[in-house]
């Protein structure tokens, strides 16, 4: 039996050979006429949608962080584009100096180890390649902005900043909200389950796949005695299926 890492790669990048390549995925994959199959076709948009999981960065996108936080939680993000200024207002806004980073240092480079070499042609998209990106991470963008209204440490004119950056790219998506997506935004709450072990609520199939991860000192053993569960006011003693 394959390792599972492995098995969804090959999926992707084996079983679709012109995947590895961002440009060449979308051509093949997304655009009118590509020439993937039909399997790979279906695998390259769930991929991009964060549907169905090939490799980490994006099944685990901007949903499944702000959906996997608490509602009233607060928010400090740090936009790659605007690295340096977002370090330092995130640094300030938790009673850090104004400046740990200073200005005349914003421009420096700095070194970082990659495990693997990079496809030189990965750093290019074409524009209709963008187009199409763009109409497939519709609701992503829409969560995008969603983390930045809520960020302490950007204000209205960072957020519109990033917003008309974003408009330069996607044109029309960075103006859309929720609901105006091609496709309703998805339900993840089977995905944070499974990925996170969440019970506030629990499915059938979700907890006996991570029965053994559920299971430790936090959650102890099950009883079926419902009168005895009731007094101890403790969900995890109620025999599944249940809800809270």
């Amino acid at each position: 039996t394959l390792p599972e890492d492995y098995r969804r790669r090959k999926e992707y990048y084996l079983d679709c050979p012109s995947f590895g390549v961002m440009e060449r995925m979308v051509q093949d994959g997304l655009a009118k006429g590509g020439g993937a199959s039909d399997v790979c076709k279906r695998r390259a948009v769930t991929a991009l949608r964060g549907e169905r999981q090939f490799g980490c960065h994006m099944y685990f996108n901007y949903q499944f962080h702000l959906e996997g936080i608490p509602k009233e939680a607060e928010v400090l993000v740090i936009r790659n584009e605007h690295l340096v200024r977002d370090w330092n207002s995130a640094e300030h806004t938790v009673g850090g100096p104004k400046e740990i980073i200073p200005p005349e240092l914003a421009n420096t480079t700095i070194k970082v180890m990659n495990k693997s070499d990079k496809d030189a042609r990965d750093k290019e998209l074409s524009r209709e390649s963008t187009r199409l990106v763009c109409r497939e991470l519709c609701n992503e963008i829409v969560n995008y902005k969603k983390i930045l209204r809520r960020a302490l440490n950007l204000n209205y004119g960072e957020v519109e900043r990033s917003v008309e950056e974003l408009r330069e790219t996607c044109g029309k998506y960075a103006d859309y909200e929720e609901g105006d997506c091609r496709v309703p935004m998805p339900d993840i709450g089977e995905k944070l389950i499974n990925t996170r072990g969440y019970e506030d609520l629990v499915m059938e199939g979700s907890y006996h796949i991570n029965k053994d991860k559920l299971e430790n000192t936090m959650h102890p053993k099950r009883m079926d005695n419902e009168e005895e569960a009731e007094a101890l006011m403790d969900d995890d003693s109620y025999t599944l299926p249940y809800s809270v």
